[in-house]
């Protein structure tokens, strides 16, 4: 019987990539087939309730990304899942994301763009994939911490946000290194800051948020391996230990590498607590800023 893995967002992408890969070792360790399906809309809310409907048997999985277990269900006051809703597994990659202007603008670093900001207020804008999205909540979290008033510009996807920043129609964007880096390369997009703890290997010229004086905006996104609740604990650590073994395989951590992912796996009660303490951290941000669902 096939295993389906359920991924919340569209063919092609780099979270549809990253589960292929996966899924292609994940199935010789198990010994039967693992399918991919996409599932998109509603910030990964479609994928999950369906994931969450389904027997508790450990044939249907789902591969949120950090913003579906940790920010869209603090923002949809509806939300047909909460954090609690299912059963961990383990993470099994990670990326920072990166500051990005278009290679016209005049700002060089970090503190350019806040400078101006202060400057003009409500005047630059950033972009976002869409509401709830990480980038959008990385957005709001350098206008709390740094005590600026950039303006919101939600587009439906990564591809026309980065399409505008290009164009020159927004001022910022956050986004994963695999997907600016072809755009760096030919000189359309100009990096300013990565938000992991570390330079991103992908981009090792490119400065952190902490080494440019703002430490409190560091994160990195993730995605996971999670399970209907109340999957068998006997199932979910067969999982897990198929999934490490699986991301052992030095073929498929240097395809992730390549692509601007880290590996990283853990127990099912570490993602609980990851899961747990990065919602509290947005829903103080949603709290503060008074974010909403438009």
């Amino acid at each position: 019987m096939p295993i389906k893995l359920i991924v919340p967002f569209s063919a092609g992408g780099q979270s549809d990539i990253v589960a292929r890969l996966i899924a292609e070792r994940l199935q010789s360790g198990l010994g039967q087939p693992v399918i991919i399906e996409n599932v998109a809309g509603a910030g990964g809310m479609i994928a999950a309730a369906r994931v969450l409907r389904a027997d508790p048997d450990g044939y249907t999985l789902l591969m949120p990304n950090a913003s579906t277990l940790t920010i869209v269900p603090y923002l949809q006051k509806d939300a047909p899942v909460k954090p609690d809703s299912f059963a961990p597994i383990s993470t099994v990659s990670q990326f920072p994301l990166v500051l990005v202007v278009n290679s016209q603008s005049p700002y060089k670093t970090l503190k350019d763009v806040i400078n101006a900001a202060k400057s003009t207020p409500q005047a630059l804008t950033f972009a976002s994939p869409g509401y709830g999205t990480t980038p959008h909540l990385m957005g709001e979290l350098l206008n709390r911490e740094a005590d600026i008033a950039l303006t919101h510009v939600p587009y439906k996807g990564g591809a026309p946000a980065l399409n505008d920043l290009i164009a020159g129609r927004v001022d910022i964007f956050f986004e994963a290194p695999a997907t600016v880096l072809p755009y760096l390369q030919t000189g359309k997009l100009r990096a300013l800051a990565v938000t992991g703890e570390s330079r991103a290997p992908l981009l090792p010229q490119i400065p952190t948020v902490a080494e440019q004086g703002m430490p409190q905006l560091a994160l990195a996104s993730w995605s996971a391996f999670v399970a209907p609740a109340g999957t068998p604990p006997a199932i979910v650590e067969r999982l897990r230990t198929e999934v490490e073994m699986a991301l052992k395989s030095e073929q498929l951590v240097q395809k992730l590498q390549e692509r601007g992912y880290g590996v990283i796996t853990n127990r099912p009660a570490e993602l609980a607590k990851m899961i747990q303490d990065e919602g509290a951290r947005w829903a103080k941000l949603i709290k503060d800023r008074n974010i909403t669902m438009q």
